[in-house]
């Protein structure tokens, strides 16, 4: 029992160091997640007077990814989500970036939520396995890669900010050699999305 118990404080103890390390990140999350939903409610509101627009759009996306070849997809994929990447790097340059870095994932979370509550008000339950197939691990993938990348830039922007007032030096090359890093992240995101769509077409790309 006295083993059990002590196994526990100290997985909480872990729980508490993880979060207090890593609560940017946290933050930014939340922030993504609370966009996901701002979305999903936004095209739940006005779901009847988009239902045409997004399903011109579906079937946009679908059309060209299933005639595209695999590097056409690749690139297409990567060119949308390294615009957010490099966005998201600016900011770690601007003394005053933490709130731009914000509403980057907020924003990022709104268009993976309009996208997903889109296919779902058109297509109801079959639209989930493409959501869920073909969005969704691209999604999580760089999800995660930008949620990386925002917590660097808050850091680095605040740091920024400190040394202006004289508190102490910034250097960028370690800030520039991870986001070198997640940069190298997204190639393989995009390159699993490509993979994906390759590979999915015929289930999905009919509708």
């Amino acid at each position: 029992m006295l083993k059990r118990a002590g196994r526990g404080q100290q997985f909480k103890r872990g729980i508490r160091k993880l979060f207090y390390r890593n609560e940017i990140f946290f933050l930014l999350a939340v922030l993504f997640l609370i966009g996901v939903l701002l979305g999903a409610c936004l095209i739940r509101a006005n779901g009847d007077s988009w239902k045409e627009f997004i399903r011109q759009m579906v079937a946009g996306f679908s059309d060209g990814r299933s005639t595209q070849t695999i590097a056409e997809t690749f690139l297409q994929s990567l060119t949308g989500s390294s615009v957010f990447l490099l966005a998201v790097f600016l900011c770690g340059f601007c003394a005053i970036g933490q709130p731009l870095v914000c509403l980057i994932l907020l924003f990022r979370g709104m268009g993976y939520g309009l996208t997903a509550g889109g296919v779902y008000s058109v297509y109801g339950i079959s639209g989930m396995g493409y959501v869920a197939l073909l969005l969704l691990p691209n999604c999580i993938l760089t999800a995660m890669i930008l949620l990386r990348a925002g917590q660097s830039a808050f850091r680095f922007s605040t740091g920024l900010y400190g040394a202006m007032k004289g508190s102490g030096k910034m250097t960028a090359r370690p800030y520039c050699l991870e986001f070198s890093v997640l940069a190298a992240c997204l190639l393989v995101a995009a390159l699993i999305d490509s993979i994906c769509s390759y590979l999915l077409d015929g289930l999905f790309f009919s509708m």
